[in-house]
């Protein structure tokens, strides 16, 4: 399943690309957001109204979020069939643009990381499209606490 988010939902599309789903964000234009959608077969994700009444009656599929919460919105998108698995780097996109990531060697990333993180890690991901580098650092330990409580585990 591939989106395209509003803007009121930039927190869920960031988290949508962490599990893998292919999610576009930053079009602020309801009229762009309902062409990309058309022409690129994406659910739109939203949670204003107007944008979803008019979003169906043109054909697109879109679903209106109620909740302002990140937990409540997965919560909604789970009772709409979109699964919630475990975060796994490998199958990530990138939370920034969306872009693919692939494993990185840690030869690749040398001078790009700071010392110390290349010296603890060997594990790296980089971010095709932006160049971005990834490891399973300190923010990633947090990124899993909240995965946890996304997906109902203690």
């Amino acid at each position: 399943m591939r989106f395209i988010a509003d803007m009121m939902l930039g927190r869920l599309a960031r988290w949508l690309r962490l599990y893998g789903y292919d999610t576009l964000y930053g079009v602020e234009d309801d009229d762009e957001i309902i062409r990309v959608a058309l022409s690129e077969g994406r659910a739109i994700l939203t949670r204003d109204s107007g944008l979803a009444e008019r979003a169906k009656k043109l054909g697109a599929e879109a679903f209106l979020l109620r909740s302002n919460s990140l937990e409540g919105q997965v919560k909604e998108l789970k009772r709409l069939g979109v699964e919630f698995k475990e975060l796994f780097p490998a199958k990530a996109r990138c939370p920034k643009c969306n872009g693919l990531l692939r494993r990185a060697s840690k030869e690749e990333v040398r001078g790009k990381v700071p010392a110390k993180v290349y010296e603890k890690y060997d594990e790296f991901y980089i971010c095709q499209k932006c160049g971005q580098i990834y490891w399973p650092g300190r923010q990633w330990v947090e990124m899993l606490k909240i995965d946890k409580r996304l997906r109902g585990e203690r």
